[in-house]
């Protein structure tokens, strides 16, 4: 179990249903930044997860990625608010894979029918998401710790991984 990665099938499925993504860094002196993510991918055995943002909107993010590997990524459900927090201390810039530019249309584009759903309006999604696929930059990480942040009872509790 001790080995057992943090990520269940259940939160692999969730993380890659199209919530809304955020990722954090820190730089040395503590002060932090954030960006929306795009989309992500979770790696087949539930060890790394690879979150997509825009290079053009994070060049601070990068560089504390560079200098630290810092990073907490958070994934959050707007119709429900069932949240999730990852923090991991690897962070680093990799290599788009073959469909990660579909992964990500295929996440925008179920974020943005999910805030529909919800009564916003249909160009909300392309605004939160919006940007030029070939500015999209991939950023992995392995998860050392998860944490329940959605709101009431229980929120910042260790994430308990499901059998």
């Amino acid at each position: 179990m001790a080995n057992d990665p943090l990520i269940d099938a259940d939160l692999f499925e969730f993380l890659q249903s199209g919530v809304s993504l955020h990722v954090a860094s820190r730089n040395a002196a503590n002060v932090a930044c954030i960006s929306r993510g795009v989309g992500c991918r979770v790696s087949r055995d539930r060890r790394e997860v690879t979150v997509f943002i825009h290079r053009s909107q994070c060049h601070e993010l990068l560089a504390n990625f560079a200098d630290n590997g810092t990073i907490a990524f958070v994934g959050s459900e707007p119709s429900t608010h069932r949240t999730v927090q990852l923090k991991g201390r690897d962070a680093r810039q990799s290599t788009l894979e073959r469909d990660d530019e579909r992964l990500v249309a295929d996440q925008s584009a179920l974020f943005a029918a999910g805030l529909v759903r919800l009564g916003y309006d249909p160009a909300l999604g392309s605004t939160l998401l919006g940007g030029e696929r070939e500015d999209i930059v991939a950023v992995t990480f392995t998860p050392s710790s998860a944490f329940l942040q959605t709101p009431g009872p229980g929120a910042g509790d260790p994430l308990v991984r499901k059998a």
